[in-house]
């Protein structure tokens, strides 16, 4: 939902943990290319990490909407709850999730839907601990817009999107190149999570 509700009240504790008795997480996979080639891309450079992807799609919820709607998600701790799922550790067994985080995501407003693809350039021609980006930065700049548009297209104003810098998993190198984007389409009703990282 992208619309708020201004007649509904903030939900109190015991409905937004009914809430999350009660969500369903469920694997929506983006085989398209513009994905698959960003991830090569990140696991050439990122050659003793990688990258990993995946969307979900969450089901109605009026009190998932309501938080959703005005961007508090992170007030309720969403995020930590929500990739602890068996749906999502099952979808990306590679990022070693388990039951309970390694440490918060201490998710930041670093992001935006209007930058994303920007972001991706930077870290991409960046580089990784031993192998750089082999093309130019308009390249760089050309898969982060494909896979921007491929994710949400143009529909800037219904994506909120957060950073994590944390090794929240064993699979992280816990050293510079550690980051979680997570994004939630208010439009379409879902959460995708794209992690990379490396070592040197």
């Amino acid at each position: 939902m992208t619309t708020i509700n201004r007649r509904q009240n903030r939900p109190s504790q015991e409905e937004i943990e009914q809430m999350f008795r009660e969500l369903e997480v469920i694997p929506s996979p983006l085989d398209q290319p513009a994905i698959i080639q960003l991830l090569q891309k990140f696991r050439e450079i990122y050659a003793n990490g990688g990258a990993e992807f995946a969307r979900f799609q969450l089901s109605n919820h009026p009190v998932f909407d309501w938080f959703s709607s005005h961007n508090r998600l992170k007030e309720i701790n969403f995020f930590d709850q929500c990739i602890t799922r068996t749906a999502v550790r099952e979808a990306l067994p590679s990022l070693e999730i388990e039951t309970s985080l390694k440490s918060s995501l201490n998710l930041k407003d670093d992001s935006s839907a209007f930058t994303f693809d920007g972001e991706l350039a930077k870290v991409l021609f960046k580089g990784g601990a031993y192998n750089k980006f082999k093309g130019s930065a308009k390249e760089a700049k050309t898969l982060g817009g494909n896979f921007s548009a491929a994710l949400f297209g143009d529909r800037y104003d219904e994506v909120k999107i957060y950073v994590s810098y944390e090794p929240w998993s064993n699979w992280f190198g816990a050293v510079a190149w550690d980051m979680t984007w997570l994004g939630i389409d208010k439009g379409n009703n879902q959460l995708w999570l794209l992690s990379v990282t490396d070592t040197d």
